[in-house]
């Protein structure tokens, strides 16, 4: 009896140990990976104001993201090759950890820019981000300065693009 409670009690410590542990690792790898659990996305302020403003492509940059989205209203294209901008002294582009809904690659023409050319996917979700390029440095100092379509009829397309910080500002 006294035996049958104690392996009762080994099993129920055992198991709460368990528990224990791959919470514990759920935790740490949360943690560690915190870019696995996060997606940008557009206020309907944000969305209603890229609408309003006749914009094809917005972006903004916080938390060392350029997030890039695109209009409810565009047509999607066969691809689009998205230029940005930056100053080299104060900005590090990561081009080996871009994420998003698009298929992506990437070219550095000068030390200064970077392009990414994306292809969309199939099931594409407007409100959120299509590509979001991390870096380290100012805000301030990146910018989207290009984006070029290639619209199915194989013409392309400079599109309009608007920034969604207070910082930067383009002109249509």
């Amino acid at each position: 009896m006294i035996v049958k409670k104690i392996l009762l009690m080994m099993r129920k410590n055992s198991m709460t140990l368990l528990w224990a542990v791959i919470l514990a690792s759920w935790m740490f790898y949360v943690i560690h990976n915190p870019d696995a659990f996060m997606a940008s996305v557009l206020s309907l302020q944000e969305k209603t104001f890229i609408v309003e403003k006749w914009r094809d492509i917005a972006y903004k940059t916080n938390s060392w993201y350029v997030d890039i989205f695109m209009s409810e209203k565009l047509e999607t294209p066969k691809n689009i090759d998205f230029t940005v901008s930056f100053n080299k002294d104060t900005i590090t582009i990561d081009s080996t950890n871009i994420s998003g809904q698009w298929t992506r690659t990437t070219r550095n023409p000068d030390e200064n820019s970077i392009i990414i050319q994306s292809t969309p996917s199939q099931t594409m979700d407007k409100s959120q981000s299509i590509i979001m390029l991390p870096f380290t440095g100012e805000i301030r100092d990146i910018l989207l300065s290009e984006a070029v379509a290639k619209l199915s009829n194989g013409t392309e397309k400079n599109l309009s693009i608007w920034s969604l910080n207070e910082i930067t500002t383009h002109s249509r």
